[in-house]
């Protein structure tokens, strides 16, 4: 039988009434029919996807619903089971505590967060249509430097102990969202949404490739309390709350945009004057802590 047939637009329009959702769908598609991941054709100099459970499947996926109009995020992903991520993180030294299956509650306008620069309350996740995936949501709506550091040094941590490939990501409100994945250890590949080649196109395609998925999110803080939530509950299979230890190198000496006029100065002083160039920097750099801390055994 075969398939129905769509334009791009028409297949992102499935992502909903949001523009930068529809067209998050819309860069992705035509990249992963290229890489055989979809099915495709071209008519009069125009795209179409096969309307298949291919397509019906990479439509659950992406993390944009959560990056969405966000001041800032940081979070990781490993790909093993949560079972099994939960025994090697409880055995972590930046662990401070962890707790088993937290019920995610939905979201809702008037949760806030009260952002303690010794620790970070964090959740791991495991989506139902993602059940190879682990994801530790760490700061959402907001960012400190620390946070690219030990979402770095997690992933590459993990990515070591299951022999396998995480990712972190984050984005700091200032220089866009960036991405660095490892493999075994070893650090594969560096991404920035603001890089000439790729840009956030080339940023949001490793998730689907991969086959991630994210969806809009909170972490609500205050009086000693953390709280999930999250668009869909029912979207969410097991949930787990973890508190991080911010180790002491990497603790932040201040506000974020101070920091980052920081950075941007010492950029300078070494004559990186192009954006690309100092996104390059500031990824080596957090990749440089992150091995830092774990070398020490802080994290």
């Amino acid at each position: 039988m075969n398939p129905k047939y769509l334009s791009v637009e028409e297949a992102a329009k499935r992502a909903g009434k949001d523009e930068f959702l529809q067209n998050v769908k819309k860069a992705v598609i035509p990249r992963l029919i290229e890489k055989g991941l979809l099915h495709g054709k071209r008519e009069k100099k125009h795209q179409f996807v096969a309307d298949d459970d291919a397509l019906a499947r990479m439509m659950r996926l992406g993390v944009e619903s959560f990056v969405n109009n966000q001041q800032g995020y940081s979070f990781l992903a490993v790909r093993a089971p949560i079972r099994q991520v939960a025994q090697k993180l409880k055995a972590r030294p930046g662990v401070a505590k962890y707790e088993e299956n937290i019920k995610p509650l939905k979201m809702k306008e008037s949760a806030g967060v009260q952002p303690d620069e010794k620790v970070r309350q964090t959740f791991l996740v495991q989506m139902r249509d993602t059940p190879e995936w682990s994801v530790l949501i760490q700061t959402v709506h907001w960012f400190h430097s620390c946070d690219s550091v030990m979402g770095t040094a997690l992933a590459c941590a993990l990515s070591k102990e299951f022999q396998t490939l995480a990712a972190a990501a984050w984005d700091d409100d200032f220089s866009g969202s960036s991405l660095i994945v490892c493999e075994k250890g070893n650090k594969k590949a560096a991404v920035s949404d603001e890089d000439e080649d790729d840009g956030w196109e080339g940023f949001h395609e490793f998730f689907y490739e991969q086959g991630i998925y994210l969806p809009e999110s909170f972490i609500g803080t205050g009086k000693g309390r953390a709280t999930l939530y999250v668009a869909d509950p029912a979207k969410v299979q097991r949930a787990d709350h973890v508190v991080l230890k911010v180790p002491r190198p990497v603790e932040s000496k201040g506000p974020h945009v101070l920091e980052k006029l920081g950075m941007m100065g010492e950029a300078m002083a070494e004559g990186l004057e192009d954006e690309e160039a100092f996104m390059g920097h500031m990824r080596a750099g957090v990749w440089s802590q992150a091995q830092a801390i774990l070398t020490a055994g802080e994290f």
